[in-house]
């Protein structure tokens, strides 16, 4: 659907500038004037031509001001307020441009009669699949007001995750970052340094510090070889990730890393079996919650499991006996899911595990942070020894040359 740029004047006669989709010229000026703008300019906006809409779009909508949208939404409908009131309230509240353009459009889509979870649905890239499909299962079930409650309470689970996450490894960066810096400064102006007094003194270097030296001279010589290189890297590899073969290849390796593929099959599992029993206890049918679970857990190795899964659950088998068949899932899950289907609380019991599984992960990243630290002290030791060994090891021998 086309959009379209408009200059408008609200009945008080203050001037109004806005982006609306709409099919046509005559529907968005329609739509204005029910709302009591008058349009004074429209203008199709043609791709690529706007930069600010263009920069807007690729950066998108933080996870923070999601959560935040959706307590508030969810506030909002559980104390009977409309839909359409309540979006256009937080639309007007809303600190991020591309998120308060979006909920205004949804207002309006909402005003004409389309169905929430459908004006949801054009915006992949903003609202998470997860939530549109909790907010569908409430439209169907006639309980809105708890779905919209669940998708909120999931993605503020998921925010904590992501935090919790992102604080352990605040730490080790920072270590890299200092480190990377100094070894710079020590290849760029203090390794030269050394090379000119040797060089008066024609010393005979040992190999290490030639290594060092031939090191220091093509960083100082060819420092935008260097920059570029890393550059052409981290462009081919962003590319590289967002190929169907390149994101398979990512999400198997993360399977199986030291140390870090251990904690990332944790969390895709606690993303599998928290949004699986978030849409059981919504109403949604077993088998189209299975395909949603598997691709909010965000992993090609379990989608593709899942999707074994789901044709033998169609078949008849039950749930806990195909998630051990496929052995990506711990003994316990299978288990503590088969005791959920025999008592007929499944989604009580995926929560239970749910629960479980993010306690673990926060005990994990504490002791795999407890691990790198020792590790990283002994990698930038090992490092910063190797620079000042070959750096002061000839002078050891200067004493001799100067005699001579």
């Amino acid at each position: 659907m086309p959009q379209f740029q408009y200059v408008a004047r609200d009945i008080k006669g203050r001037e109004v500038r806005g982006v609306m989709q709409g099919p046509n010229r005559a529907a968005v000026r329609a739509i204005l004037r029910n709302e009591g703008v008058f349009v004074t300019a429209l203008a199709e906006s043609k791709p690529g031509v706007n930069f600010a809409q263009w920069w807007e779009r690729r950066r998108g909508v933080k996870l923070t001001d999601l959560v935040i949208f959706s307590q508030q939404l969810s506030t909002m409908v559980g104390a009977g307020m409309d839909l359409a009131e309540a979006f256009m309230i937080l639309a007007a509240q809303t600190e991020n441009d591309r998120l308060r353009q979006v909920l205004g459009e949804i207002s309006r889509e909402i005003q004409s009669g389309t169905a929430l979870s459908r004006a949801m649905e054009r915006y992949p890239h903003i609202f998470p699949e997860l939530s549109v499909a909790l907010v569908k299962a409430g439209e169907v079930g006639g309980i809105l007001e708890e779905t919209l409650l669940t998708a909120a309470q999931n993605l503020e689970r998921e925010l904590e995750l992501r935090e919790k996450v992102k604080a352990a490894f605040v730490y080790p960066i920072i270590v890299l970052v200092v480190a990377a810096i100094v070894i710079a400064v020590m290849l760029l102006f203090v390794v030269p340094v050394f090379d000119k007094v040797y060089k008066q003194f024609r010393a005979e270097l040992p190999g290490m510090t030639l290594t060092l030296i031939y090191i220091s001279y093509f960083t100082v010589n060819y420092w935008w070889v260097i920059l570029i290189g890393i550059i052409l890297f981290l462009a081919g590899f962003r590319r590289f990730s967002r190929t169907p073969r390149g994101r398979s290849l990512l999400d198997r390796l993360k399977l199986r890393l030291p140390l870090l593929g251990k904690l990332s099959r944790k969390i895709v599992i606690a993303r599998f079996i928290e949004s699986l029993g978030a849409l059981v206890r919504a109403g949604v049918p077993l088998l189209e919650g299975l395909q949603t679970s598997a691709r909010v857990a965000a992993n090609v190795e379990f989608q593709e499991a899942i999707a074994g899964v789901v044709e033998r659950v169609k078949q008849g088998v039950k749930l806990s006996d195909e998630l051990a068949a496929t052995r990506k899932f711990p003994p316990m899950v299978a288990r503590m899911i088969e005791v959920g289907e025999e008592s007929g609380a499944l989604d009580e019991m995926m929560q239970r595990i749910s629960v479980f599984y993010h306690r673990d992960i926060e005990f994990m990243v504490r002791r795999l942070l407890t691990l790198l630290e020792p590790a990283l002290t002994v990698v930038l030791g090992v490092i910063v020894g190797f620079i000042l060994l070959a750096l002061y090891l000839p002078i050891f021998t200067l004493a001799t040359v100067i005699k001579k």
